[in-house]
């Protein structure tokens, strides 16, 4: 459900930012999912390319890229990758963190938290 809200909201940015550059069409949508979203890409690409039908944007190529969870322990000092196994229930309630080396739960997450756009790529008539 949170895939066509944000395949919706990448849809508006390109339509957006390809509007303000009078371009052409878009050759290319670069897309971060942060595994720690949980969001699907499949999911995602497919409601991309259902909004984007009959726009400039239509074909565009989608190219999605995942970004590993990482963290910091505030407690021990560890930074590094957060190791997750996927379980439907992620999608439901969130998970409980820890730090891999010392358990304890007093960690900031520093990556993988984020779905961003991260280039677009325009065709223009120049």
């Amino acid at each position: 459900m949170h895939e066509t809200a944000i395949a919706q909201s990448i849809v508006e940015t390109v339509l957006k930012e390809a509007h303000s550059h009078n371009a052409a069409g878009v050759e290319s949508i670069e897309i971060v999912i942060g595994d720690l979203t949980f969001l699907g890409i499949e999911q995602i690409e497919f409601w991309v390319n259902t909004n984007l039908e009959g726009t400039i944007a239509q074909g565009a190529k989608l190219i999605f890229k995942r970004e590993k969870g990482e963290l910091l322990c505030k407690n021990c000092g560890y930074s590094g990758e957060l190791k997750i196994k996927e379980d439907p229930a992620y999608h439901f309630h969130l998970p409980f963190f820890a730090c891999p080396e010392c358990g304890s739960s007093d960690i900031e997450i520093t990556k993988g938290k984020e779905s961003i756009i991260k280039s677009i790529r325009l065709i223009t008539d120049e």
